[in-house]
Formats: C-alpha cells, structure tokens, sequence
C-alpha cells in the first residue's frame, strides 16, 4: 500500500511539474532563446519571426516585454517606421514602468524626426513625449550629467545622459537623438 502511495505521488509530481512548464514560461523562454541565436547568427528576419511567436503564443510571459521591444528595433533597423511607432507605442502602453521605457521613447522621437511631413496627430505625440522626458526634475550633485544605460536583446547598447539643458541618447556608441527643452 505505502508502494502504491509514493507511486501515485511521484506520477501526480510528475503531471505538475511538467504540465506547468508553460504556467513558468518554460516555452517562452525556449522560444525567446531561439530569437536570440538568430540575432547572434545574423539572421534578423527569422529573429523576429521567433519574437512575434513570443509575444503571440505567451503574451503574459516576461519574454513577451522583451520580444516586443526587439520585434520594434527590427521594424526600426529596416525602415519600417510606421510599424516601428505602433510597436513601440504597444510596449510603452504594456509596460510603462520598464527600465527600456526611456529608450523606447527616443525611439518614437527620432523615428518623428526621420518621418517627412508628420500629421498634426503625430506632431502632438512628439511634443508630448518630449515634455514626459523633461517633466522628471533632476538632481546632480558632483556630476555633470546623469546616465542610464540599457542593452537590448538585439544586441544594441544604449546609453542615456541627462544634462540640465539637454538629453543625449547614444546607441552603440554613437550619438542617436539630443533633445531640448
């Protein structure tokens, strides 16, 4: 009988530890990895065929965040730049309090500068992006600026400096976006 009870008790923790692999992500994470050795190989294009599969197939996964924002820097890299602001905008209503938010918003006010004759719209979302990067007060104290830096799952670095006249936004290295009240 105490036979028949440790069977039954290995069996039932065997059902839940592997019928709960997708409560954990355990797929998602799978899947998220799988994008990410595609952007390793150089192969962006089946990269974002995997993080659209993240972001569609576990959209409550914390892979998800991170797919949302790649699949977004992809639209970006290739000039798809409506669906870039749609992307972008979807991962800052998702996730507003994320540490790549910043990011994400230079995004979207570079990808405003890049667009020719911007609808009124669109001019609005610009200036009011602006005003939220410059509503934060800031508060220096031995240093010139402050910096925040954020590394992408495409691989891109970012580098942010807030100085008490302007922003500077640096991608890889190189300066992306500088901003004025």
């Amino acid at each position: 009988m105490k036979k028949i009870n440790y069977i039954l008790l290995f069996a039932v923790g065997f059902i839940v530890i592997f019928g709960a692999q997708n409560l954990y992500g355990f797929d998602a994470m799978a899947q998220y990895n799988k994008a990410v050795r595609y952007i390793k190989m150089k192969q962006p294009d089946f990269a974002l065929m995997e993080f659209r599969g993240v972001v569609r197939d576990f959209p409550k996964s914390v892979f998800a965040r991170k797919a949302m924002f790649a699949m977004a820097e992809y639209c970006y890299d290739n000039k798809l730049y409506y669906e870039a602001m749609d992307n972008f905008t979807e991962y800052l209503n998702k996730y507003p309090g994320s540490k790549a938010g910043v990011f994400a918003r230079a995004y979207l006010l570079k990808i405003m500068g890049e667009i020719n004759n911007p609808s009124q719209e669109e001019t609005k979302a610009f200036e009011n992006i602006k005003k939220e990067l410059f509503s934060k007060p800031l508060f220096l104290l031995f240093k010139e600026y402050k910096e925040t830096s954020y590394k992408s799952d495409s691989w891109n670095k970012f580098k942010i400096k807030y100085y008490i006249d302007n922003i500077e936004v640096y991608r890889n290295g190189r300066l992306f976006l500088t901003l004025k009240p």
